[in-house]
């Protein structure tokens, strides 16, 4: 009898935590946030016992002063804004100086370490980063480095329609990330696969795979996945000209298991930031390699800004400057940066001194904001409309 009650008692104890785990859930299932209405937005967070709630927010400058929510019933906290410009942001609360995700919003990011959500206002150029009626996929590949003695991981987007059984042809962009980055940075943080998608379904950017390696020399794969870095490296000249296995392992990789142009025409290399100055030294270094090169906001051209040596082309491949028909075989060379950034200066004199030589296919862009995604993803769609033109 006493082991049918304590039984009882076991089930009814049992039932009354999943119910209150069950109205827990269901109370927060009730809580929409952020929530889009009209041109405003809404958080909303439950919180009954905190004192203070905020967002950090990218449109804000992370300033979690610059938003706070307050206590409505029920333990809602809540705010409501207008909706700022059309765009990707990124987002956190923060609860009494404590930095939280927002558990009614499943869409999350990730910036090396840092984890945040995600926050898509619609409209303008900001439509390209939706999802398509006609996706890509993208395949997290594994293949060996022989440069690096490693075998590594990198992501490849093949767009809509691509049939490896098929005899289409396709051009690469070769996409590298910044510094903190890996392979899944441009994937996630710059919707590479949506602004393909949306591009070629709007016949703005050729059919094309886009391959987005990690570019950091001691890992294998992001950190996500709990591999350790390795200790025994090789050594490079610097952060930026530490990339020779992009042309040594990654294109051949890729030109062996995909149906890919096979020559010059049909290879381009980009990067942001870090992934901006290996861009240079890989292009520059591999002319008869790639048609185009974009460099996006280089902490190697605009390095003086924030306390490196002065950026010198000419160091770096004697010829550029002093006999240009040497380098001058590009069919774009795009640069860019955002106007609060302050490698501009750095950047705005390279674009100068590629003009006085009298080098063909510059193009120079600029875009409000700082050194961060909102530049560069808009740099992507930009680039991609100029490159493997037919």
């Amino acid at each position: 009898m006493r082991i049918k009650l304590l039984f009882a008692a076991l089930l009814l104890g049992t039932s009354s935590v999943l119910a209150q785990e069950m109205n827990s859930l269901m109370f927060r299932a009730g809580v929409k946030s952020p929530e889009l209405k009209n041109d405003s937005i809404t958080f909303r967070l439950v919180a009954p016992k905190a004192r203070k709630v905020s967002v950090s927010a990218s449109w804000l400058g992370y300033n979690p002063n610059n938003l706070q929510l307050t206590q409505q019933r029920d333990g809602i906290w809540s705010v409501t804004i207008p909706q700022p410009d059309p765009e990707l942001y990124t987002y956190t609360f923060v609860v009494d100086g404590v930095s939280l995700l927002d558990p009614s919003n499943v869409q999350v990011q990730r910036d090396g370490s840092r984890y945040m959500n995600a926050l898509l206002v619609p409209g303008d150029y900001a439509d390209n980063y939706a999802e398509c009626s006609k996706p890509g996929n993208v395949e997290h590949v594994w293949y060996y480095s022989a440069e690096n003695q490693m075998t590594r991981r990198m992501y490849v987007y093949t767009p809509y329609g691509y049939d490896k059984n098929k005899k289409t042809k396709y051009p690469v962009l070769y996409l590298l990330h910044g510094g903190g980055g890996d392979e899944d940075a441009w994937s996630t943080l710059g919707r590479t696969c949506q602004i393909m998608d949306n591009l070629i379904a709007q016949g703005k950017a050729e059919p094309m795979l886009v391959v987005m390696p990690n570019g950091n020399p001691n890992q294998y794969a992001a950190q996500t996945l709990g591999i350790p870095v390795k200790q025994d490296v090789k050594q490079y000249a610097s952060g930026f000209d530490n990339y020779s296995s992009l042309v040594a392992d990654i294109v051949p990789y890729i030109e062996k298991n995909y149906n890919v142009i096979k020559n010059r025409s049909g290879r381009s290399v980009a990067g942001l930031s870090m992934g901006g100055g290996q861009s240079f030294f890989i292009a520059f270094r591999n002319i008869d390699t790639f048609s185009s090169v974009g460099i996006f906001s280089s902490g190697l051209i605009g390095a003086s800004a924030i306390g490196g040596a002065p950026f010198d082309a000419e160091a770096h491949f004697p010829g550029m400057y002093s006999n240009p028909a040497k380098y001058n075989k590009f069919n774009v060379i795009y640069l860019s940066c955002g106007e609060q950034d302050n490698r501009i200066d750095g950047m705005l004199d390279f674009k100068k001194k590629l003009d006085e030589k009298a080098y063909k296919g510059v193009v120079w862009e600029q875009y409000p904001g700082g050194h961060e995604w909102k530049v560069w993803r808009r740099n992507l769609a930009s680039f991609v409309q100029l490159i493997f033109k037919k």
